[in-house]
Order: structure tokens, then sequence, then C-alpha cells
């Protein structure tokens, strides 16, 4: 399934990167009240930043002159920069605190337009809904978000992080 997408074979340095961020994304702590997304961003990106081994690769837009490094995703004339990178053309890591409907749409399609220019996508999924609606959707595995997020990660190579179940533990649909 080409799509256009640049391709992304799951294996090698990029595909390595990439899975063992998603592992360590499993276990920020997105249990914090009332956060913007930004805040939401700079905790990520310190808890990536704490492992030497994806310090190197991180380029993120809370650094100073990083904005300009980060490869932006054109698609329909219009260009996208994800809130991080893990390299120039590796994984493209979209944070996004989901609240309406239109945020969840918004995340998926960017998605979609930071696959056309990376091997890799995480989304970052910051549940902010009453009662948490978002996560208890994504933990049914009978659910249509369940199988949504399995695909997208199985077939796209875009994965998802969905938090917060706990402290510092959060859904991950991904290897």
């Amino acid at each position: 399934m080409s799509l256009g997408f640049f391709p992304g074979a799951k294996r090698g340095s990029h595909y390595q990167l990439a899975m063992f961020a998603l592992k360590r994304l499993k276990a920020v702590n997105l249990l914090v009240k009332g956060q913007s997304e930004s805040h939401f961003e700079h905790t990520i990106v310190s808890h990536l930043q704490s492992s030497p081994n994806l310090r190197r690769n991180l380029i993120t837009q809370i650094g100073l002159d990083e904005v300009e490094k980060i490869t932006k995703a054109s698609l329909f004339g219009f260009s996208h920069r994800p809130d991080v990178s893990i390299g120039n053309d590796g994984t493209a890591i979209e944070i996004k605190v989901i609240s309406t409907g239109q945020s969840v749409r918004d995340i998926l399609g960017q998605a979609i337009a930071y696959r056309m220019h990376y091997r890799f996508v995480i989304l970052v999924l910051v549940d902010q809904t009453e009662d948490r609606k978002v996560v208890e959707l994504c933990c049914s595995k009978k659910s249509q978000e369940f199988s949504l997020l399995s695909g997208l990660a199985e077939a796209m190579n875009i994965f998802t992080v969905v938090g917060p179940v706990n402290q510092s533990k959060n859904v991950v649909f991904g290897k």
C-alpha cells in the first residue's frame, strides 16, 4: 500500500529508533490537569531526551534555531511541520490534546501528511475529555478506535500513544 508515502521498512536503524521512542512514550507522564499542548510537548521532549540514544537524533521545535531543521511535509500545496522528529526523514512525532472531535480529525490528517515525507509517524493523543472517554475506547479491543489505530500501525507505519491511563502509563499501538 504505497499511497505516495515515503518508504518505511520495518527494520533498520530508523525503525529501531521509532520503536525505542514508542516504548519510552508508553511511560511518559500525561496525567497532568489542564495543561496546554505546549506544556505536553516540553514534557514529552524532556522524557525522550533523557535517553542518550534518542537525544542525538531528536529535532524539536522547543530548542533555539531548531524549528528550521525539522523537515516540512508538503501535501496539497501546504507545508506541515511535526512537533518533534527523529532524524530528518525518520519519524515525525505529533502531540495533540484531545478535547473535541475536531482535534481527533486534525491529528489523523496530520499523520497522513507527515507520512508523505517520513518513514514513521508517532501520534501522542493526550485525552482531556470528560471521564477520559478516548482512553477508555482505545483500551477496548472490541472498539472501532482500537481497530483503526491498530490498522494504522500495522499497514501505514502510523503508531499511536494514547493517555493517560494512569500515572506514567499510556496505551500504545505499534510493536
